[in-house]
């Protein structure tokens, strides 16, 4: 059977969740929207997939509550089995305190190539994303649904940090609840440093250049998906925390 918008657009209606226990199957979402896309190219191929995809923040598994710092969010998500692998079964939980801001919600899952929608009630314009990653050579993308606000960096030394600021985030950004996306991917040649700018080959649609994603075109929902489901779910633990003043 061939999947429409329309069809995909009411699976993420009667689907998505956000918080903890929005567990949502990622391959089956994009096989979705490939199927889609394939019967009906007017659908809008990349807007249909990204629509449809708020699927794989956690990854199938039981989600437990851990012990979280006042007023944060914190949840495990355990992964598929995978072969032994030579990186760390577990990293540090975030800290409860960063830089003298508060941890208001945070996520530890144990594979990578996949990602988290964590959600926060903003009180200031001070908002920081850290990352903690068992491979030091992984990509970390962190951005802020409904917007273009977001960033992309290697999690050097086993670390990342993403400042925001009154003028990268987005108006009535303390009007309400809001939510960032955390994605952690290992290092892969399928991503790379060009920008699509000056890019022989470049695909603005896909976000590629030459053939391999564009690190910084990730902070796009559809893109990070994609490159997902190329990828797979793979070894490597990380956590991710949000801070923001108390």
């Amino acid at each position: 059977m061939n999947h429409t918008e329309d069809d995909l657009r009411e699976l993420l209606a009667e689907r998505t969740t956000y918080g903890p226990g929005g567990d949502m199957d990622v391959a089956e979402i994009v096989r979705r929207g490939r199927r889609g896309r394939f019967a009906r190219w007017s659908v809008g191929a990349v807007l249909a997939g990204a629509a449809a995809t708020a699927v794989v923040w956690v990854l199938p598994g039981a989600v437990t509550p851990l012990a979280p710092a006042p007023a944060a969010q914190f949840v495990t998500s355990a992964g598929p089995s995978s072969a032994a692998s030579a990186l760390p079964a577990r990293v540090p939980d975030p800290p409860a305190t960063l830089d003298g801001l508060t941890r208001v919600a945070a996520v530890m899952n144990s594979m990578s190539a996949t990602g988290h929608d964590l959600q926060i009630k903003p009180t200031s314009h001070a908002t920081t994303v850290a990352v903690i990653c068992a491979n030091p050579r992984s990509w970390v993308v962190t951005a802020v649904r409904g917007s273009r606000a977001g960033q992309v960096s290697r999690c050097q030394g086993g670390t990342a940090r993403h400042t925001y600021n009154r003028r990268s985030l987005p108006s009535g950004w303390l009007n309400g609840r809001q939510s960032i996306r955390v994605w952690v991917f290992p290092p892969t040649e399928l991503i790379g440093q060009a920008s699509l700018d000056g890019c022989a080959v470049p695909d603005k649609r896909k976000g590629t250049c030459n053939g391999r994603y564009a690190a910084q075109e990730l902070i796009r929902y559809d893109v990070a998906l994609e490159l997902a489901a190329d990828l797979g779910a793979r070894p490597g633990t990380w956590s991710a925390g949000v801070y923001d003043k108390s």
